[in-house]
Formats: C-alpha cells, sequence, structure tokens
C-alpha cells in the first residue's frame, strides 16, 4: 500500500500524470476545432473569441490509463472499487463529450450524470448508510434511501462544480485543492486506490492548468467539468465507505460537506435566487459567486486567487473538524458557508469597488521623493547584480550537502518539470513564469534543510536577511508593489506549500524536524520569489537567464 512514507510511487505517478495530459493537451485542441466543439463568446461569458473546449478529454485518459496500471491485480481488494469508478466515468466522459459536441439538452446531460453515478455507487456499494449525529439526537441512518442520496448527492456535486467553470483556471484550481486535502484523508484512513485517484488528478490538474490557466489556451468543457465533479464524488464516497467499516475512521459525510462546500453553496444560492425569481434554475446568468467577486473590480487573477484562498480556508477548516461530533462539525459548515456570503454581501453594500491594473508590468518611483537618497540611487541600479545574486545566495550552501533517497527523485521531477512548463512563448509567461521560479528555489532551500549542515543553514538565513533588506529598499524607494498582484498559480503553490506542512504534522505524517524544515523553506522562499518579480518586473529580457542559472542550480543537487 502506498503511503506518504514511500513517496517515490507517489511522486512517480504524479509526474506521470502530469506529463501525460501535457502530451494529449495538443491532441484534444487540435480534435476539438476539427469537430467543431468550441466555445463561443456571448453576453454571459467573460471570453472574447472563439476557444476550443473538451479540454477535460486530456486529463480524463490519465484517470483510467494510470490507476489501472497502478492496481492492476483482479485479486486486488480495491479491483472491485476500481471497475466501478471507471465504468461511471466512462458514462459521464462521453455525457459531456455529447454536450460539447451537439450541446444536448440539460435533461440528457443530467440522466447520462444520473447513471455514471448510480453504476458506480452500486459497484462500489458507497451508499451513505448514516448521516452521523447531525442534530446531537442520534445517528441519522438513510435506510432504503442511501442509494437515492447518494446519488443524488454525487450528481449535485458534478453540476455545482460544472457551474463554478467560469473562468480560467477557476474550476481545475478548485479541483487541484480538494483533491489536496482528500489525498491526505486517503493517507489518514490508508485508502490506497483514494490515494492513486487522487494523486493522478492532481498531476492532470497542475498540466491542463499549463494550458487553461489565464489566458486560456482551452476550456475544459463539460468534459472537464463533469470529469472533474465526478473524481471527487467519487473519492469522497470511497472515502466514506472505509469510514463506515472502520471504528478509527473520522472521515464523515459532513467533513466532505465541508471540504467541499463553496462550490455546492454557490450552486444551492444561484438556483435558490432564481427560483425566488420565478425564473428556472437552469437559466444561465452571472450572479455566481465570481461574476459578484468580478463586479466588485477585482481583475480575473484576483477573482481565481480569491478563490483558492477561500478553498484552502475550507480544507482547512474541513482538517481542524475532523475529530469533533457530527452536530459541530453542520454547525461549522454553516457559518463557514454563511460566513463567506456575509462579508461578501457587506462588501457590496459598502460601495467599496476595487480598481487594479493586473497588467501593469513596470513601475517608476511613484513621485521621486527619495531620487537623491544614496540608498534610493543604489537600490536603483541593483537589479542587474541581483539577478545573479538569486542563484549565488544558494549556491554555496547546495555544494555543500549530499542529498539522498527520494529527494533526488524529487529534485529530478521539479528539474524536468520546469523544462517542461516553462513558457517559452511569452504571451504565457505572466501566468507560468513566477510559479516555476518558486518551485526552483523551494527545492533548493527545502534540500538544504533536510540535508546541510549547522553552518550552511545559518548561511542560508543571513542570505534571506539580506534579500529582504534589498525587498524593503525597493518596496520603499521605488514603489514595486505590484510584486503583492499574484497569479492564480502563484496562490496555489504558495499556499500549498505552506498548508502541507501543517497537514502532514496534523495526520502525523512527519517528525518535528521535517516539518519545521518545510516551514522555513517556503518562507524564505516567498522572499526569493519576491527579489525575483522584481527583477523580472524591470528586466523582462533577463527571464531565460535567472531560470537557466536557477534550472543549473538545481542540477547540482543531482551530482
Amino acid at each position: 500500500m502506498m503511503t506518504l512514507s514511500d513517496p517515490v510511487p507517489l511522486l512517480l505517478l504524479l509526474f506521470s500524470s502530469l506529463l501525460l495530459t501535457l502530451l494529449a493537451m495538443p491532441l484534444v485542441i487540435r480534435l476539438a476545432h476539427r469537430i467543431g466543439a468550441v466555445d463561443k463568446p456571448d453576453a454571459r461569458k467573460v471570453h472574447a473569441k472563439t476557444m476550443p473546449r473538451m479540454g477535460g478529454l486530456g486529463f480524463a485518459i490519465g484517470l483510467v490509463v494510470l490507476p489501472l496500471s497502478m492496481v492492476s491485480s483482479s485479486l486486488h481488494p480495491a479491483a472491485l472499487d476500481l471497475a466501478g469508478f471507471i465504468i461511471g466515468l466512462f458514462v459521464v466522459v462521453f455525457s459531456g463529450m455529447a454536450d460539447d459536441i451537439k450541446g444536448i439538452s440539460p435533461k440528457l446531460k443530467f440522466i447520462g450524470l444520473g447513471i455514471g453515478s448510480l453504476l458506480f455507487v452500486l459497484i462500489t456499494d458507497t451508499g451513505i448508510a448514516s448521516l452521523g449525529d447531525l442534530f446531537g439526537l442520534g445517528v441519522v441512518e438513510t435506510g432504503w434511501l442511501a442509494i437515492p442520496i447518494t446519488v443524488g448527492a454525487m450528481v449535485g456535486f458534478v453540476n455545482a462544480l460544472n457551474l463554478s467553470d467560469g473562468l480560467d483556471g477557476l474550476a481545475a484550481g478548485i479541483a487541484l485543492i480538494a483533491v489536496f486535502f482528500l489525498g491526505f484523508f486517503s493517507v489518514m484512513e490508508g485508502d490506497a486506490l483514494t490515494l492513486v485517484l487522487s494523486v493522478t488528478l492532481m498531476g492532470g490538474m497542475l498540466g491542463f492548468l499549463y494550458f487553461n490557466s489565464h489566458p486560456a489556451k482551452v476550456f475544459m468543457g463539460d468534459t472537464g467539468s463533469l470529469v472533474l465533479g465526478y473524481v471527487l464524488g467519487a473519492i469522497a464516497l470511497l472515502l466514506i465507505k472505509q469510514a463506515q467499516v472502520s471504528a478509527d475512521s473520522l472521515v464523515t459525510p459532513v467533513i466532505m460537506g465541508v471540504l467541499l462546500a463553496l462550490p455546492l453553496g454557490d450552486t444551492l444560492y444561484v438556483m435558490g435566487k432564481r427560483i425566488r425569481e420565478g425564473k428556472s434554475p437552469f437559466l444561465p446568468d452571472k450572479t455566481h459567486f465570481h461574476h459578484r467577486l468580478m463586479a466588485l473590480g477585482l481583475p480575473h487573477n484576483g477573482v481565481v486567487g480569491t478563490f483558492y484562498a477561500l478553498m484552502l480556508l475550507y480544507g482547512i477548516v474541513a482538517t481542524l473538524l475532523l475529530k469533533l461530533p457530527a452536530w459541530l462539525q453542520l454547525a461549522g459548515l454553516l457559518v463557514l458557508l454563511g460566513g463567506t456570503y456575509l462579508v461578501l454581501h457587506l462588501v457590496e453594500r459598502s460601495g467599496l469597488r476595487f480598481h487594479i491594473d493586473e497588467s501593469a508590468q513596470a513601475e517608476r518611483n511613484p513621485g521621486g521623493r527619495h531620487a537623491s537618497n544614496w540608498f534610493a540611487r543604489v537600490s536603483g541600479s541593483s537589479v542587474s547584480y541581483v539577478t545573479w545574486i538569486i542563484p549565488l545566495l544558494l549556491l554555496y550552501p547546495v555544494v555543500t550537502l549530499e542529498v539522498v533517497g527520494y529527494m533526488k527523485l524529487l529534485v529530478a521531477a521539479g528539474i524536468l518539470s520546469a523544462l517542461v512548463l516553462f513558457p517559452w512563448e511569452s504571451r504565457h509567461s505572466f501566468s507560468w513564469r513566477n510559479g516555476l521560479y518558486y518551485l526552483l528555489v523551494f527545492i533548493p532551500i527545502l534540500s538544504i534543510h533536510w540535508f546541510a549542515d549547522a553552518q550552511a543553514k545559518d548561511f542560508l538565513w543571513w542570505a534571506t536577511l539580506l534579500l529582504a533588506a534589498w525587498l524593503c529598499l525597493k518596496l520603499y524607494y521605488h514603489g514595486h508593489s505590484g510584486i503583492f498582484l499574484t497569479t492564480g498559480l502563484e496562490v496555489l503553490l504558495v499556499s500549498l506549500s505552506w498548508v502541507g506542512p501543517w497537514l502532514t504534522i496534523e495526520f502525523g505524517l512527519v517528525g518535528e524536524a521535517q516539518y519545521q524544515a518545510l516551514y522555513m523553506a517556503s518562507l524564505q522562499s516567498v522572499v526569493f520569489l519576491l527579489a525575483t518579480k522584481i527583477v523580472l518586473r524591470r528586466q523582462t529580457q533577463r527571464n531565460r537567464q535567472l531560470f537557466y542559472s536557477l534550472l543549473l542550480l538545481n542540477g547540482l543537487l543531482l551530482v
């Protein structure tokens, strides 16, 4: 059984899923154009040109091929569950493709979802027999309604994620964050199949986001959003099934509801509002959560980043509620969801509007009041030197250590991922460039904390403080506040690198020393990332120069 104590198979699976998706997506894009699976702009949509959709087919392939390769034996205890998952997945994929190509009616789409979900639930026997002690009055049993309730919940969630797919990278990022937490729940439960599915989906989402991050080259379409909802729902139900046969399990239906509450709550709110207004609940409009954020003036990346941050918050709360009674978990869910919408409502009523130019790539000294200051002149002419100083600050501690074990595999995977994902086309540099630089500094810094001696670690701290001082000078004398405008990918990578260490210690997966090392690496990597952003905002021509130097630095870890 795969666990985080033996991460090599997990890293191989993650990278295989990432690579398979990257290879499949160009073929899927060409296929979508050829068969007419394209999305044309209209008054409800935010894109201004015809876009290929059906991109979900690119990561759906990996969800079939890779789990079969990891759980191949017919005698494996998860073989029947895997068979049910794949059979239901095929039905859902074909339903989504039919809608992307021909535009089938919502009724037919719901029938397809219902059939796929019903087959999965029946074959895997994942009907929710108990909802727990929801009201403090005793356990709520579902009895003969277990199957209808479970299928209805699964179809409802699939539809919720389908409706959340309204901005570049939004649904894929939501799914990535949700499955990140589900993967930890899988480790906690010791469930190999759900862990395989979680890691496979994570790799697929990272690969898909390369094509779907703003500005997107392809939409996932109903093929993708239906698949994402189905896979997340299937993993959640398999974990609940595991919990129902284990007295020590902490996963409950309510916990899954907390984790997935944001897209579910958005769908219920919008549909309820439409019904109150006498409209069809399926009538498309611009009242979804992300539309309301855009109406406040947040740019595309700001809306996506806000959604990512909220999903991480919901995941953290779900983890904190694990050990509480079901009725307290339900109360926590209602407070969290109600609080989210209350804050949004109050901001809308206040008249507050944001005016952020996310396209600004360079800033000048605002007013020049410090132009004659010696520190201002020195910091202003220092960018060309800092381009080289950033990797050189890491060089000494890197050459003093010897990376061993699975960390070498992580380093190699990071280098290969950076080479594959690097935005060689300039129009994608703003979305992907900074996220990859964060990866390329995080891996060597983490290696230093895990393998270097005390002297090298102390050197790294002094180097980080030196770079932080330079950052403060640049921010004070020359503005550069735009470095805090992040892309969705930056929010995703930085946030997960901070939440990940907390989860590892929460579930007892690492020791205290490794836990501290993960946190220190995350903190120092943010300083290096911000310095990198200043360098590239002023001198974007140094993009590849810095990339190659950081890539070489990572390569030294393999020597």
